[in-house]
């Protein structure tokens, strides 16, 4: 059955099933459940601007001041802000004064546009908007994907290791530009780093009818990586996701083609168990159990179209589904003070897989912003790992995996 007929079917289905106001509500509930299914695949065109600026207070022999007032604006640490829709970019350092109606910062710099009051954005944790802030050699390419080539920064340390590289992957909505943070500390650790987009992604190629697959369709961009960092002499490879682009890493480090050359994973605020965080964005929005069950249900079955054709397997994205493949080490660093992801997922495969998981759990931190927190603890941790990281012993040789 198409899967519009599937949808009919269900409504048909109601219609003989009930009668007047229960009819109303069952079809109110599949509506809701196409909403909620249609809103976890489909990309962000505009992204939320719900921080406005204040004033811009001078300080005359110090840094100057920035207030601000909405989602975000009040969180520990140093972070971004991006306005004039992505055209602007300062950096914030810590908060100095909370009053009733504002956050006063520290404005660290504004390095793209101009910040006057009014002026509105969005906090996120990138910190660095482009690879060469970072003081590496950087190449910008291209690598090929089943859709097409879709761009990449090669980012070299300036020692490099031996044929040792590593993918970083952004999150849901977000850029490559989220995932900088992370290459510093693995660059000090002689690795180089290809830093990818993926479809959807304003560099890449459209998904399938222009949607997400929740981390399992951009698993397959994850492996194209690992392909063209091969080609490029890496005979290992670690893979580095942030929030879905963690459920992407997963997904290539356990069934995809080029697993074979994966020595480790770091994920950052990784999103381990779709059906629970589907549910969790349900609940906040209020929505019914039951909305958020048959919301989950058509994207499994692709009744509501997402980045798989067929249909999302939502429950192959679940915590003992990831245990059972495994075979690397894993770092995840997590927080319970995260709102957007919840650590339970990520806790739970700690649970399942201690001879392989290390989960470092930072307090205070919001989702994908806990570098911000602690870049210190943070990035020791990262270096750590990685400088520890054993070769893989089936390296060359796909089938021994099997």
């Amino acid at each position: 059955m198409q899967a519009s007929g599937w949808i009919r079917g269900l409504v048909l289905g109601a219609v003989s099933a009930l009668g007047g106001a229960a009819l109303i509500g069952g079809v109110g509930s599949l509506l809701g459940g196409v909403a909620l299914a249609r809103r976890a695949v489909t990309p962000t065109v505009v992204p939320e601007s719900p921080v406005t600026v204040t004033r811009v207070v001078e300080r005359p022999g110090g840094a100057a001041l920035v207030g601000l007032r909405g989602a975000d604006a009040d969180l520990p640490g140093r972070y971004s802000f991006i306005f004039d829709g992505g055209g602007g970019h300062a950096r914030l350092g810590a908060v100095v004064e909370a009053l009733e109606d504002e956050v006063l910062r520290e404005l660290v710099s504004v390095d793209r546009g101009s910040l006057a009051a009014e002026t509105r954005g969005r906090v996120t944790g990138w910190w660095y908007t482009d690879p060469e802030q970072l003081g590496y050699r950087v190449e910008r390419t291209v690598y090929a994907t089943e859709l097409g080539d879709a761009d990449a920064w090669i980012i070299r340390p300036r020692i490099p290791r031996r044929r040792r590289w590593a993918v970083h992957v952004h999150g849901r909505g977000a850029l490559p530009e989220e995932t900088l943070r992370g290459v510093r500390a693995l660059a000090r650790c002689g690795i180089t780093s290809l830093v990818i987009s993926y479809r959807n992604d304003p560099g890449a190629p459209p998904g399938l009818r222009g949607r997400y697959g929740v981390g399992f369709s951009e698993s397959r961009d994850v492996d194209a990586a690992i392909a063209a960092a091969r080609h490029r002499g890496a005979e290992r490879v670690t893979l580095f996701g942030w929030s879905m682009g963690g459920t992407a890493c997963l997904v290539a480090a356990t069934r995809g083609e080029h697993r074979d050359l994966v020595d480790g994973l770091i994920l950052d605020s990784p999103a381990v168990d779709w059906d629970a965080l589907l549910r969790y964005h349900a609940a906040a929005q209020s929505a019914p159990a039951a909305i958020a069950g048959l919301g989950i249900e058509l994207l499994a079955r692709g009744a509501v179209a997402g980045g798989e054709a067929g249909g999302i397997p939502i429950a192959d994205l679940h915590p003992e589904t990831f245990a059972r493949s495994l075979a690397v080490p894993v770092l995840i660093h997590a927080s319970r003070d995260d709102t957007f992801v919840p650590s339970a997922g990520a806790e739970r495969l700690a649970q399942l897989r201690p001879d392989l998981v290390q989960l470092r759990m930072q307090p205070g931190a919001e989702h994908v912003k806990l570098w911000n927190v602690d870049q210190r603890g943070w990035e020791a941790v990262t270096r750590a790992f990685a400088r520890a990281l054993p070769r893989p012993p089936w390296r060359g040789s796909p089938a021994a995996r099997r």
